[in-house]
């Protein structure tokens, strides 16, 4: 999440639609009065300076242990600072700042959200659950199976953890009551584009950069003679329909289709 108040501008972050990716190229035009709370690390890690507000408060917090980490280097001191802001909005915007829901955020910065304008990336959430899966099992061992992991996730089971069941939806993250409340709507599916014209109506100069902050994780190559499975690949059709029923608001909304 971003709140902009040089752009009047806020970022909503939702999941698995390089919401990070976003939130870093946009921290290069943040004012000193800006609130950023997603993708810090990946800020100081592509050595963009963060915004005055955001360092002045992640120091308050930890009374000067950001620059202890310092000596980690970048990642250290990044970590330090997304962990510091992180806990520090944990009241106002719950378990996960970043990925704040708009009810949240709106309650929180009353005046802001009045006066600004939201932006949100959607993405096929058939599509997204397979990027989601990738991303929760990258470190695992013995990571569950795909279908084994959309069972569990239609069924409320995390699988000790695995399974993001708090987290999973975006529609609460854009929606106050099933209303969508975002100013701007980017289409993941042709995210450059759409977030080109939309930050053009938004009169933000913006260049097009967008780093590959969280992407890697989904296999890109195949093994010899078999052919890279897209993300239909994935799923038997029952599979298919749990995912319709999981994000039924949002197919339909978007008409997203398998």
């Amino acid at each position: 999440m971003i709140l902009s108040h040089r752009h009047q501008l806020i970022l909503l972050h939702c999941r698995k639609t390089a919401g990070s990716s976003i939130a870093v190229s946009l921290a290069r035009l943040l004012g000193p009065a800006d609130l950023q709370i997603s993708a810090l690390l990946e800020t100081v890690q592509h050595g963009i300076p963060l915004t005055a507000r955001v360092r002045r408060e992640a120091w308050r917090r930890t009374r000067g242990l950001v620059d202890l980490a310092a000596v980690a280097g970048r990642h250290g001191r990044g970590r330090a600072i997304a962990r510091s802001i992180d806990h520090r909005y944990r009241p106002l915007l719950g378990r996960k700042p970043p990925h704040a829901p708009a009810s949240r955020v709106a309650a929180a910065f009353p005046r802001e959200w009045a006066a600004c304008r939201k932006l949100a990336v959607v993405r096929n959430p058939w599509d997204r659950t397979v990027s989601d899966y990738y991303w929760r099992t990258q470190r695992l061992r013995r990571p569950p199976s795909f279908a084994a992991y959309v069972e569990a996730l239609a069924a409320g089971r995390d699988l000790g953890g695995v399974v993001p069941l708090a987290f999973h939806d975006n529609w609460p993250l854009y929606t106050i009551e099933g209303r969508v409340v975002a100013d701007e709507l980017v289409r993941f599916e042709r995210l450059s584009d759409d977030l080109a014209r939309a930050f053009q109506r938004l009169e933000i100069d913006w260049d097009g950069w967008l780093p590959r902050s969280k992407g890697g994780h989904r296999p890109r190559r195949a093994p010899a003679g078999a052919a890279l499975a897209g993300y239909r690949d994935h799923y038997t059709p029952a599979l298919a329909r749990l995912v319709a029923r999981l994000y039924g608001p949002e197919i339909e909304q978007f008409g997203y289709s398998f």
